[in-house]
């Protein structure tokens, strides 16, 4: 099992609060209050979105923070990388690089949009996985 940090997931968590937000700027502090995190800690997750490109910041009066780009247009692998890194060097050893690419594989085709839609998962990891046939699973 995949485990991931805890700011991997308060970015889900966060990006979610965008996500629901649409076109509407959320400041830091709406977002610490919306989630019940802690505001540090946002302003932490927030500041490694954006470095990301997952997000864009706006100073001043009216300003906060939106998603970069539609939800659907977000993909897994890009929200775990930016907290975890690349996946070959943290996640998985390099000598299980099969695993490495098709989990690479299957968190590339589901979207942020696509957490919220079990059913969809359920259907892009079954295509995942066909479509990654080519994938070594055992490296000697």
């Amino acid at each position: 099992m995949l485990r991931v940090s805890k700011l991997t997931d308060y970015g889900v968590l966060l990006l979610n609060q965008l996500m629901d937000a649409g076109a509407v700027q959320l400041s830091a502090e709406d977002l610490a209050q919306r989630t019940g995190l802690n505001l540090p800690t946002v302003r932490k997750v927030l500041k490694t979105l954006v470095d990301a490109g997952l997000i864009k910041a706006q100073r001043g009066a009216g300003g906060g923070y939106r998603l970069a780009r539609a939800a659907s247009q977000i993909p897994v692998l890009d929200i775990v990388q930016a907290f975890e890194g690349p996946l070959a060097s943290s996640t998985l050893p390099t000598q299980w690089g099969g695993l490495n690419q098709l989990l690479a594989h299957v968190l590339a085709r589901i979207s942020l949009l696509d957490l919220r839609k079990r059913p969809k998962q359920d259907e892009l990891i079954r295509q995942a996985v066909e479509d990654a046939s080519f994938i070594k699973l055992v490296n000697i």
